[in-house]
């Protein structure tokens, strides 16, 4: 079903100097390690609501965000300066916001979802007054960005995957394959509310609690010293297999043993016999799961199993493009891959899709809790070379301590 022709001479050119590669999209390759969004924006109260359950407490509502608040601290249309959760003070604002005789405490000077009184409250409201001595409060533009005037840093969890080193201890990036793109992580829905409309039709499905993975057979990248002497020589092939975690390209050290002791992605895709199924210029991206991958959650398995969610596709002209839900969908089917559960197709309905987000996982209903879900844009799943697609963690996932964090 998918073929592709290509010339191997314009994808691929020997210089004297770093390689060339034609046809990588460096618009693709512009996001961060997380690929989300994160910021501490000086904004806008969208809605007050009053707290069902208690007469103290209103739910504000930023962005997409639900923030529990004293009543009558803020109206609609008041500014405020939201911190998100997963969100690092420094010490001298940690101290204003929470005195010493402050009933409330961070753990870790970390902002995390907390649940009052049966709802949950994502992130902290600050009054502009008390940031006066950071910076000129009058001056500041609405939306205005203020992590770096503030000292407030994004929390990075301990990514759990391999890390590519050389023998010095610096991971040697010139050895991966520059078409073997990274996923990247998903915006949350609540940064974005409004991406989707009633009238976009969506794909909604499970958001699964694992390790990114990914692989492809991409062009040969003569990227180094001895890749460019076997392509001199004419010893190269025309394709190489590459695969790996999200950050790191394990193909590129074919010796090097991860944190899980062995080569989780390797042994997996070996297992799946996974480019005997690929094409070239496929690349596959799904998460594998199963048994000491992450705490809590091995979804019934007593091996590790790779589970499909997305494909890319290296095209005519070089660029690459996502598969449409559908496409996947049947791209799964033809090839033999498991896909993750899909769990509604339709118009975005903003209801439905936090309803979807509750309750124990559809691939393993005996897991104690769904991570979430993603949502996708159906149709024009690939735009500028961006997939379309958002993710909503669980509210009760967020809630239990006892998860990991690499969400």
């Amino acid at each position: 079903m998918f073929k592709f022709n290509f010339d191997y001479k314009k994808l691929l050119k020997l210089s004297e100097g770093e390689p060339e590669v034609i046809g990588a999209a460096p618009q693709e390759e512009v996001a961060d390690e997380s690929g989300t969004i994160y910021m501490v924006p000086y904004t806008s109260i969208l809605d007050i609501q009053p707290h069902n359950n208690a007469e103290r407490l209103e739910v504000a509502t930023v962005y997409g965000f639900q923030v529990i608040v004293s009543k009558d601290r803020y109206k609609i249309g008041d500014k405020a300066v939201y911190i998100p959760i997963d969100s690092i003070l420094p010490e001298k604002l940690e101290k204003k916001i929470f005195p010493e005789d402050s009933k409330v405490k961070l753990s870790g000077s970390r902002v995390r979802q907390i649940k009052l009184r049966g709802l949950a409250s994502q992130g902290m409201l600050i009054d502009p007054k008390d940031i006066s001595d950071y910076t000129d409060v009058s001056k500041l533009k609405d939306e205005q960005d203020l992590k770096t005037i503030l000292g407030v840093k994004k929390y990075q969890p301990t990514i759990r995957s391999v890390s590519l080193k050389t023998a010095g201890g610096k991971r040697n990036k010139k050895d991966e394959n520059p078409l073997f793109h990274k996923y990247n992580g998903l915006d949350n829905i609540k940064w974005l509310p409004n991406k989707f409309g009633a009238e976009t039709q969506v794909v909604i499905q499970e958001k699964l609690h694992g390790t990114s993975a990914r692989a492809s057979i991409m062009p040969f990248a003569a990227n180094y010293f001895m890749k460019k002497l076997k392509q001199l020589f004419r010893l190269a092939p025309k394709n190489e297999n590459c695969y790996g975690s999200n950050n790191v390209e394990v193909s590129a050290k074919a010796d090097y043993k991860g944190f899980y002791g062995e080569d989780v992605y390797g042994s997996t895709f070996k297992k799946l016999d996974v480019f005997n199924k690929l094409k070239f210029g496929e690349a596959v991206y799904g998460e594998i799961i199963g048994p000491g991958i992450q705490k809590g959650y091995t979804y019934g398995l007593t091996e590790h199993a790779f589970i499909l969610f997305d494909v890319k596709v290296l095209q005519a002209d070089g660029t690459q493009k996502w598969l449409n839900p559908s496409e996947v969908k049947t791209f799964a089917e033809e090839r033999g891959f498991q896909l993750v559960p899909i769990l509604y197709e339709g118009p975005f309905n903003k209801d439905l899709a936090y309803s979807l987000t509750k309750g124990p996982s559809v691939f393993c209903p005996k897991e104690k809790v769904r991570e979430g879900i993603v949502i996708k844009a159906a149709k024009d799943y690939t735009v500028s070379g961006n997939k379309q697609a958002l993710k909503w963690v669980s509210e009760d996932y967020l809630s239990d301590a006892t998860n990991t964090d690499e969400h």
